[in-house]
């Protein structure tokens, strides 16, 4: 039996009572560290807390799981994932993977950084558009495809979630994503981006030393800020009311100077 387990966004403390009794009868536990960050002691406090190991998963074993299946069609074995597995490609498609080897799966979801988001900024849920995953831009690689969602989803009125790529165990930060995006326009002149347009940045969402921070993403770059996890969120066009919220969450808000 495979038990895929959302572990939500405050890391052990946000684990639900039914996992928690699913932990306490797998043989083996995981916890998948590639596809999203945690609490930097998550592994150390839930050691603590079940009193068993707590193994690292890592990309190899979750995209090319032939051991972690083998394991667990002949004993009850968890994974742990950050955030909601439901929500990620990868988590749906090792439940595949498993099916069709003829392993039973049990799926328990949890917060997500797609849905809270827009709660903790004030934002209307319905009023955000596909989100944008951004890349790290390795041997200068700035992919056209990010400008050209952001610009559809602005002319649609619509938010814009901006999901930041992992490396060594941290998202971009805040400023490095801004710095990319604005390359990203300066190549292709799309106009999804400018020094002088507001984008908000979520930091350490859910978790000890939560910003949130809304400003022109030119004070963005000059505010430096070396914190993780982050998600950017480029605003459409606010109503009344996300306007008032988003100016009473943020702890730095343009629209309200």
């Amino acid at each position: 039996m495979l038990y895929i387990l959302g572990l939500g966004l405050r890391g052990a403390s946000s684990l639900s009572l039914q996992e928690k009794d699913i932990l306490s009868g797998c043989e083996h536990i995981f916890f998948e560290t590639y596809t999203s960050v945690s609490p930097s002691q998550t592994i150390d406090q839930l050691s603590t807390m079940l009193n068993r190991e707590v193994k690292r998963a890592g990309r190899e074993d979750v995209e090319n799981p032939v051991a972690l299946l083998s394991l667990s069609s002949r004993h009850d074995v968890c994974l742990l994932v950050t955030g909601d597995p439901l929500s990620a490609t990868t988590h749906n498609q090792l439940r595949v993977d498993a099916q069709q080897a003829g392993i039973n799966v049990t799926v328990i979801e949890n917060a997500s950084i797609l849905s809270v988001i827009p709660g903790k900024l004030g934002l209307f849920p319905y009023k955000m558009g596909p989100p944008v995953s951004l890349p790290f831009p390795d041997d200068n690689f700035l992919p056209r495809s990010v400008c050209q969602k952001i610009k559809f989803n602005r002319d649609s009125g619509f938010h814009t979630m901006v999901l930041l790529d992992l490396r060594e165990g941290r998202t971009m930060y805040s400023f490095e994503a801004v710095e990319v995006l604005l390359r990203m326009e300066e190549k292709h002149a799309i106009g999804a981006v400018s020094r002088s347009d507001v984008i908000c940045a979520a930091i350490k969402v859910s978790q000890e030393g939560e910003k949130i921070i809304c400003d022109r993403s030119e004070n963005i770059l000059d505010l430096r800020l070396e914190e993780s996890p982050v998600t950017l969120v480029i605003p459409g066009s606010l109503n009344h009311n996300e306007e008032y919220f988003l100016g009473k969450f943020a702890k730095k808000c343009y629209y309200f100077r």
